[in-house]
């Protein structure tokens, strides 16, 4: 349901930092600045009770200054080859990546935590944004994501920390030039968020098998 920000027929905005996908019935919405997702199960015929439930929560608005006109994040086609068993992993760990793991991971903790989910999802698009016509490499990808799991293991565990794990890694790829998607997707019944990182048919951080029942509701 995402599309480009311009004036609507009926005079309606989406709302500043305020994404959407349609699941069968259901809306679900997802809140960048507060960090939190509204789920709106509503019939499709009643598109007026919709409006209003949907200005009722922020996410439409009349007033086009409450609003503001940026590129929307397209959803990613579909992934469904899992990078760490496709290609090889022939480089060695050195300083520098220690050094560069930390830095990511610092950087990564204190933008959610100091800041907003927000500007980190701002900060991941904003760098790609300077590097979209570079190729992917997937085999020197493929290495660096051997050396973050390495490190990973003596720092915190990828369980139930999703965001974490993929915004930290996004950061630590592009320290070395490798420049990826950063995925947020949802599923109901029963319902679950997950955040992942692909580039093309790849899976980065994970395999097809985990984020193929998601829908992308944001990708930057």
């Amino acid at each position: 349901m995402d599309e480009a920000q311009s004036p609507p027929r009926n005079g309606l905005w989406r709302c500043q930092d305020v994404y959407w996908c349609k699941l069968g019935p259901t809306i679900i919405v997802l809140d960048v600045t507060r960090d939190r997702y509204l789920g709106l199960r509503l019939p499709s015929d009643e598109v007026s009770q919709v409006i209003r439930a949907l200005k009722a929560c922020g996410v439409l608005s009349v007033d086009a200054d409450e609003c503001q006109v940026k590129p929307v994040y397209l959803h990613p086609s579909a992934a469904h080859i899992a990078l760490d068993s496709n290609v090889s992993r022939r480089r060695k760990l050195r300083w520098r990546d220690t050094f560069t793991f930390l830095v990511a991971c610092g950087s990564t903790l204190w933008s959610l935590r100091c800041r907003s989910l927000r500007h980190a999802i701002e900060t991941v698009a904003a760098g790609k944004s300077r590097h979209e016509s570079d190729a992917f490499d997937a085999d020197h990808a493929a290495d660096l994501i051997a050396i973050f799991r390495r490190l990973r293991s003596f720092t915190f565990g990828g369980h139930r920390r999703c965001l974490f794990h993929s915004l930290a890694l996004v950061s630590f790829l592009s320290r070395y030039g490798v420049y990826c998607d950063f995925v947020m997707g949802v599923r109901t019944e029963p319902w679950a968020a997950h955040s992942w990182v692909q580039a093309g048919e790849y899976v980065l951080d994970g395999t097809p098998e985990q984020v193929r029942f998601f829908t992308p509701i944001l990708t930057a």
